[in-house]
């Protein structure tokens, strides 16, 4: 009797995670590509905005609908900022290459850019 409940308990288990395996799974892969900050040579200053060029890859098993990306500068004298960039609709397999303006501190020396987190949404619509 012992030996038909635990098979049963197995089956019922193997049964209800069967139904993860079609589960809709969101990930992505978010690489920085080049940032660029403007000296001024005249007024010997930095700009206080930087350009990032950044690829986000989807990773998962379904297409993101939406996503969100935060970049993180790092500045030569410790302090750090933060902006974030979006986009929609993003295949299985592809990639976004964007593109975000940061602000920065005055006369601050970026010597790092990462990207920090970010965010990614399904949206299940009849006909997607």
């Amino acid at each position: 009797m012992k030996k038909i409940i635990l098979v049963s308990m197995i089956l019922l288990l193997a049964v209800s995670l069967s139904g993860c395996l079609g589960a809709k799974f969101l990930d992505a892969d978010v690489r920085i590509e080049h940032w660029y900050q403007n000296y001024n040579e005249k007024l010997e200053e930095w700009s206080d905005s930087i350009q990032v060029w950044y690829k986000i890859y989807n990773t998962g098993n379904t297409r993101i609908s939406y996503y969100r990306v935060w970049l993180t500068a790092f500045c030569e004298d410790g302090s750090s900022y933060q902006d974030w960039s979006s986009g929609l609709y993003l295949d299985v397999g592809d990639y976004d290459f964007r593109t975000c303006l940061m602000d920065i501190g005055k006369d601050k020396r970026v010597v790092s850019v990462e990207a920090t987190g970010w965010e990614l949404e399904y949206w299940n619509y009849p006909n997607q």
